[in-house]
């Protein structure tokens, strides 16, 4: 063996960790293959072969290549840094057929490709996990839902930052956080954080486009963010580009009415129509099935609730009114109840009542939402109240007593509305 003055600092080292460990070469060259996992060391050679393999590193003769020092890592249970050196790459050995088309080195290349920190199984459970999420958007309250949305991601983000994946495991974790995170940007949206929520809807967008996935999703919620910013012509235009990329889900009958909200708020009445009949041209179209209370669900009620946006848009009373009744009709049918939109359909009645000056169907359709758990009442419902209050402050209706009964009511639900959401550099 050469003498230590001559032998690179790193082939010191091994020998020195594995002397210290009072292993022999055979019982290291055990370890190394007990570091794989299943699948890579079933591409490994015979205990025997790693041995002679431990013995060159030793003398200085090669340096292991990634598969091996990754091995090394894992069996000394050291970072690569402490064991190899901070600067240490791999040195020249030689060009020569034998270095690089030996039996070993192709089986070694063939390992390599295979070493992975994550296994397929637990890239799927986070699939679930963030579809399981999705499904109890509707079911329990946003400020619940983004502790373990901002979790799964945290999981994602240290698993890519962090040792190796596959390219397609890559891939499918930047496509599983793309849905993580419009999740959360929808989720700081119903919490009042709207800047938060658009640089969440970007990051998403980026990420889609990384993973070579669809990007449907993240137009929908950066329409919506850009809607409660008052950003109208962005919004119908982002929710437009969705509906073009868009498979055939629910999202794109979403997105169709996206546009038409948001062209209907910036005074467009007739793009707002157009688009709510691309959104029932969508619907008649064969969709993929799914739960109806996902955060991307769109069911009939919930079509309902946006086509009322644009009838009390454009004045028309009982355009609006017929939507409520429409919302009714699908949750008779057995469409999924989902609370929140239920409450902003019965409040978009309280609107289209107020606007018909029958102050006493306002006050019927605004009293059942009185129950509403305050977790539940997010800025998409106080959005409602708060066009409802700046309507009965109208001339007209300023000595009405029902009028003032309504706005103590809407005082009173406020007040234990959901505060804004402050974001802290720890979430």
């Amino acid at each position: 063996m050469p003498d230590d003055q001559v032998l690179p600092p790193w082939a010191i080292r091994l020998r020195e960790e594995r002397t210290r460990r009072l292993w022999s070469q055979k019982i290291t060259a055990v370890r190394l293959r007990a570091a794989a996992d299943e699948e890579t060391r079933a591409f490994l050679p015979a205990v025997d072969s790693i041995r002679r393999y431990i013995r060159d590193y030793e003398a200085g003769k090669h340096f292991p290549g990634d598969l091996y020092a990754n091995l090394y890592c894992r069996a000394f249970g050291l970072t690569r840094d402490v064991l190899f050196g901070a600067s240490s790459g791999t040195p020249n050995e030689g060009t020569g057929l034998d270095d690089l088309f030996t039996e070993n080195q192709a089986r070694s290349l063939t390992a390599w490709i295979r070493v992975t920190n994550i296994s397929d199984e637990a890239i799927e459970q986070l699939a679930q996990e963030a579809s399981l999420l999705a499904e109890a958007h509707t079911q329990k309250p946003p400020t619940l839902l983004l502790g373990g949305v901002v979790k799964t991601h945290r999981r994602i983000q240290g698993i890519l930052r962090s040792g190796k994946q596959r390219l397609r495991q890559t891939r499918e974790l930047y496509r599983i956080d793309t849905d993580v995170l419009s999740h959360a940007s929808l989720l700081l949206g119903d919490l009042h954080s709207d800047d938060t929520a658009a640089a969440l809807g970007l990051t998403s967008m980026l990420y889609a486009a990384e993973a070579g996935a669809n990007q449907a999703i993240a137009f929908s919620v950066l329409a919506k963010t850009e809607r409660w910013r008052q950003n109208f012509a962005e919004s119908a235009d982002l929710a437009r580009q969705g509906f073009e990329c868009s498979p055939p889900t629910s999202i794109r009958i979403l997105l169709a009415s996206q546009e038409a909200n948001a062209a209907a708020l910036l005074g467009d009445i007739r793009r707002a129509h157009e688009a709510l009949r691309r959104a029932e041209d969508a619907r008649s179209d064969p969709i993929a099935p799914d739960s109806g209370v996902s955060a991307w669900s769109f069911p009939r009620a919930r079509q309902a609730l946006f086509a009322m946006a644009v009838a009390i848009r454009s004045g028309d009373s009982n355009g609006a009114l017929r939507s409520a009744e429409a919302a009714d009709s699908a949750w008779a049918s057995g469409d999924p109840w989902v609370a929140g939109t239920w409450a902003q359909v019965r409040l978009g009645a309280c609107i289209a009542h107020i606007m018909r000056d029958d102050l006493d169907g306002a006050l019927r359709d605004f009293a059942p939402v009185q129950s509403l758990a305050p977790e539940f009442r997010m800025a998409t419902i106080t959005g409602y109240t708060a066009q409802i209050d700046k309507r009965l402050h109208q001339r007209r209706f300023q000595r009405n007593a029902i009028a003032t009964r309504i706005k103590e009511k809407i005082r009173d639900f406020e007040s234990a509305a959901l505060p804004a959401l402050t974001i802290s550099e720890d979430n």
